[in-house]
């Protein structure tokens, strides 16, 4: 369920006018202020106009969640985010929004946010999934579906070719980044163990516990390099203008790793959309974001090899599986469902998890 905001647009626009007055040093006004519907699963996003000097600036601001309503992360970390699209925008041609303010100061909105120019284009929605209809993909013929597929792929590839040292040694921010020492697999590993225990609380999901023993029992012969995870690399985070992306969006699963982490990520979110699809007897897009699609497309574009994805696939449904306690216990909160009496079915595809690891 995406998080309700609880703000007034109109008392918004005076509290930014002030805020931006002082950021400009001459005066401001603030108009249009928009809260989308469904702003996001894990935070808030405001749409307004900023005018000023004689310009009229559309841009956009994303807010940290409020820590004691059920947020999805245990940390939300602004910084991170707008270090990410920063250090994305000065080492890569991958089109990120520009940063233009981090203001860290809980007390003028009530939470810490960012503020970036707005671009134009469209995204895939996520409530209610683009498998359901509803989309500009509905217009695409299955070439343009696959193409669609294939172009977040070569995006993927263009964010892991980012030399992190190289950018370090150019004076590039990288520290919001975890340590690239050690072994990653295990790293990885543990954050989704301490993120289990913390989403779930006094329960307990064995499918989840299985899963993590799998992984840890199947790791990688060879992960390969440790790069820049983009984290919620997917289509959904991408906004196109026809098959033409012009902005990656949502940063706040950044962390590095192997690159197959996120290649793994976006082969299996379009496999769960797509599972949904044929739970309701809908066709969905059968053809999009296929495996053998993603891999060709990744690799051609410069990507390295993508050894034991069928690994990463699992690691990425099982990420997603201890994300959807957190989301379903915000909807069991909010009286939106009945808490199951298997708290397993706080997982949507708790039945495809079981497959993977079968």
């Amino acid at each position: 369920m995406p998080l309700p905001s609880k703000r007034n647009p109109e008392q918004l626009a005076r509290t930014l006018e002030a805020w931006f007055t002082a950021q400009f040093g001459h005066a401001c006004t603030v108009s249009d202020v928009g809260i989308p519907e469904g702003t996001g699963m894990s935070s808030e996003t405001l749409l307004f106009t900023i005018h000023h000097d004689g310009r009229s600036e559309a841009v956009v601001t994303r807010l940290s969640p409020d820590m004691n309503d059920w947020p999805v992360f245990p940390v939300y970390d602004l910084a991170a985010q707008a270090g990410a699209m920063r250090l994305v925008a000065a080492r890569s041609d991958v089109p990120v929004p520009n940063v233009r303010f981090l203001e860290t100061d809980a007390t003028i909105l009530g939470s810490p946010f960012i503020v970036m120019d707005r671009v134009d284009g469209r995204a895939l929605p996520d409530m209610p999934p683009y498998v359901f209809g509803g989309s500009y993909m509905d217009a695409f013929d299955v070439e343009q579906q696959r193409e669609l597929g294939r172009r977040v792929a070569r995006l993927q590839a263009r964010i892991h070719a980012i030399d992190l040292d190289a950018a370090e040694a150019a004076g590039v921010d990288v520290s919001f980044l975890p340590s690239r020492r050690g072994d990653a697999i295990e790293r990885l590993l543990k954050e989704q163990r301490d993120y289990y225990d913390w989403a779930r609380g006094d329960l307990r999901l064995p499918i989840i516990e299985r899963a993590l023993d799998w992984l840890a029992a199947h790791k990688p012969t060879n992960p390969g390099p440790t790069v820049i995870n983009w984290g919620d690399a997917r289509p959904g985070n991408v906004l196109f203008d026809g098959l033409n992306p012009t902005a990656v969006l949502d940063w706040e699963m950044i962390n590095v790793g192997p690159a197959a982490v996120d290649v793994g990520w976006l082969i299996f979110m379009h496999t769960f959309f797509q599972s949904l699809a044929d739970v309701f007897q809908m066709p969905g897009f059968p053809e999009f974001c296929r495996r053998d699609d993603i891999v060709e497309a990744y690799t051609a574009a410069g990507g390295g090899s993508l050894d034991d994805l069928d690994w990463y696939v699992v690691y990425a449904s099982l990420r997603f599986a201890a994300i959807a306690i957190r989301t379903s216990l915000r909807e069991v909160s909010y009286g939106n469902r009945e808490m199951p009496d298997d708290p397993e079915d706080l997982v949507m595809h708790k039945a495809l998890l079981y497959a993977q690891i079968a």
